[in-house]
């Protein structure tokens, strides 16, 4: 190691680095909020492996929610809306973390439903 102290200019830089570092998780979260608030793909439940896998229906009535049993509320009231995994609160299509990069129905429903915790 030297004993000269070190510069100016090379301190800058390094600043100037440091920050650029801290900087890209930043504009990765500005980027995914902006991705999110765009209109996303509807999953289509006949054709998406993984809507047929999780038995995921656009309209919960002609899902057959009794069946699965899952706790929290009643069949009848187990929307996609009041569901842990729909990202958002508002609108028709919701993003969901089960089909990423994909959009459900708020009024649909999936085996994996998971009563939202406040709902």
């Amino acid at each position: 190691m030297s004993d000269k102290p070190m510069s100016k200019s090379r301190r800058d830089a390094i600043k100037l680095m440091m920050g650029g570092v801290a900087a890209v998780p930043l504009m990765n979260l500005v980027g995914m909020a902006a991705a999110q608030a765009e209109d996303l793909p509807h999953v289509d439940e006949a054709a998406d492996p993984t809507a047929i896998a999780l038995k995921y229906k656009n309209d919960a009535a002609t899902a057959d929610r009794a069946g699965a049993a899952r706790p929290g509320k009643p069949p009848e009231e187990q929307f996609c809306h009041n569901c842990q995994f729909s990202q958002g609160g508002e609108g028709d299509w919701l993003p969901c973390q089960l089909f990423p990069g994909k959009a459900v129905s708020a009024n649909g429903w999936c085996a994996s439903w998971t009563l939202k915790p406040g709902a």
